[in-house]
């Protein structure tokens, strides 16, 4: 190991304490206990700017008396607490002092840019009681250390903070005040949708779940803790005509961002038939997928009924403007056919009784004398039924109920019309005639079966007619029927609609001229109501025959 550090005579350097003193990087003051200024190194001068002769002798409160009163009255008061308070060994810090100072002459860096005039200045002062020596008194030493950089620091800190602390105020203001403004809007927002009694909805498609405003389960006629399903809607809710076309318009939506509108009945628990608007648009994610249907909900109720009466009206004038050009033209039509009816019987007076006037051959008597009774009776029965219908329209017709057994007049009746239907090759079948007694006007009872037994047997070209009497229903209830029945060229839907009405004639053969008035089956419709009954047409179809049925109560 080298020895020669430790064998070599180490230099002698003397101490020089006052130099040392002046190179200390801290500014120092040195006081007496009557807080005389002994010393100031140079770091001190060049901090205050001063020299050492102002300072040297003078009491330290005599000294740096910069800044406003409040300022140096609340230095000297921590001075005159801190130095009197002192003891060997002992050091207190200063709090915070600031000093107002002018521009210094020097400064204690040479790089560091002047003050500004005025410029505020912050200092801390450590304070020391140094121990005595031959019996004097110990000394005080000051420390004085400028902080200015370091509170600018941090009060640009804290300006930091408090700004960044403002700003998140500011923000957080602008959040509450913006969740204020968003809930203002939602408020009204319901407060519309109620006042016009919409109500919205959202369709969760993965679960068939909706979810609903009030308004929207009051519109469908649901308490307001009620679950709203898929199911449900179409299952319990919704009119079954109307669950189709429902289903169809909000399954369109999930196909489809097109929007869908569709109206339905739903029946509240109360009873009541309300009629729901539903418009809805299906909601799809940037892959396609469907995400929910949204839409609202109206009642329409009022709306709709409105809308449905007028159509109703509307139809109903369309029924009477088509009945009203029917009648016209029946009566046009009635007109031309009493013409002829009148004309051919008419014709046929005149002529015979002109050849009996020329010719008074007594061959001729009982032949003209038969023509000429045969078309009187016709005109007479064309007659009679014209003053039956003016009657029965102007309400007049009046009938005198009494007795009559129907199986008997029936059966008269068919006698009387046996001939005129064997003539033509017809069949008349009258073995089924129940004695049954009803409450009836015999004349216009037998004018009813005339009427239906001769128009069996003008539509009947060939085959059987049969007439019957029968005791239909129950012992509490009883009726009797009185059916016709033929083998002829029957009647099509649309004439079994119409068979019934004023001046209505259908030709046998589906053309040319019906003989008659067209008022037989109408007359005959009246006058079963004057007897509290009622009367039907049935018919298979064309060329398949027809039954007519009338029903009257039994006499008790």
């Amino acid at each position: 190991m080298d020895t020669r550090l430790h064998d070599s005579p180490t230099a002698e350097l003397p101490f020089d304490a006052a130099l040392a003193f002046e190179l200390l990087p801290d500014a120092y003051l040195i006081l007496n206990r009557r807080y005389q200024i002994l010393l100031a190194n140079a770091h001190y001068l060049a901090f205050t700017g001063q020299a050492l002769g102002d300072l040297l002798g003078k009491s330290l409160f005599d000294v740096n008396q910069f800044g406003a009163v409040e300022q140096r009255e609340a230095r000297r008061d921590w001075l005159l607490g801190a130095l009197n308070g002192l003891s060997t060994g002992h050091s207190v810090w200063s709090p915070l002092f600031r000093y107002e100072m002018p521009e210094p002459q020097t400064h204690r860096d040479d790089s560091a840019e002047p003050a500004e005039p005025g410029m505020p200045r912050y200092w801390k002062i450590k304070a020391s009681l140094l121990g005595a020596s031959e019996g004097q008194g110990g000394y005080i030493a000051l420390r004085v250390s400028e902080v200015t950089d370091r509170v600018s620091e941090l009060e640009r800190d804290q300006r930091e903070r408090a700004k960044l602390r403002s700003q998140a105020q500011l923000r957080l203001l602008l959040a509450d005040e913006a969740k204020a403004q968003l809930r203002e809007h939602q408020e009204r927002f319901q407060l519309a949708l109620a006042f016009s009694q919409l109500g919205a909805w959202e369709l969760d498609p993965t679960t068939g779940v909706f979810e609903c405003t009030d308004q929207c389960k009051t519109n469908l006629g649901l308490g307001q803790t009620s679950v709203l399903t898929e199911r449900r809607l179409y299952g319990e809710l919704v009119h079954p005509e109307d669950r189709i076309r429902l289903r169809d318009a909000i399954g369109h939506a999930h196909i489809a961002p097109e929007h869908v509108e569709v109206d339905f009945r739903i029946g509240w628990a109360s009873g009541s038939i309300r009629w729901i608007l539903v418009r809805g648009v299906g909601r799809f994610a940037a892959d396609g997928s469907l995400s929910s249907v949204i839409g609202f909900t109206l009642d329409i109720t009022a709306r709709k009924e409105a809308e449905l009466e007028q159509r109703e009206i509307a139809a109903s004038e369309k029924r009477a403007r088509e009945h009203s050009e029917r009648l016209t033209m029946a009566m046009d039509h009635f007109v031309t056919t009493v013409s002829h009816e009148l004309r051919s019987p008419l014709s046929a007076i005149m002529s015979w009784t002109d050849l009996l006037q020329r010719a008074a051959d007594p061959a001729h008597i009982g032949r003209a004398t038969g023509v000429i009774s045969r078309n009187a009776r016709q005109l007479s029965h064309m007659v009679d039924d014209l003053l039956d219908s003016g009657a029965i329209v102007t309400g007049k017709l009046s009938v005198h109920l009494e007795p009559v057994d129907l199986g008997a007049l029936a059966g008269i009746i068919a006698e009387d019309m046996r001939m005129h239907a064997e003539a033509k090759g017809l069949r008349l079948v009258a073995t089924d005639l129940a004695s049954v007694t009803v409450l009836a006007d015999e004349g216009r009872m037998k004018q009813v079966i005339w009427n239906l037994v001769s128009n069996a047997v003008k539509f009947s070209p060939q085959g059987t007619v049969e007439l019957s009497v029968r005791v239909i229903g129950d012992r509490v209830c009883d009726r009797v029927e009185l059916a016709v029945r033929d083998t002829g060229l029957g009647l099509d839907e649309e004439s079994l609609e119409r068979i019934f009405e004023r001046f209505q004639q259908f030709s046998a053969d589906g053309s040319g001229r019906v003989a008659g008035l067209g008022l037989g089956l109408w007359l005959v419709k009246n006058l079963v109501e004057l007897h509290g009954g009622t009367i039907a047409a049935e018919s298979p179809g064309m060329g398949q025959g027809a039954t007519f049925r009338v029903s009257l109560p039994i006499a008790r």
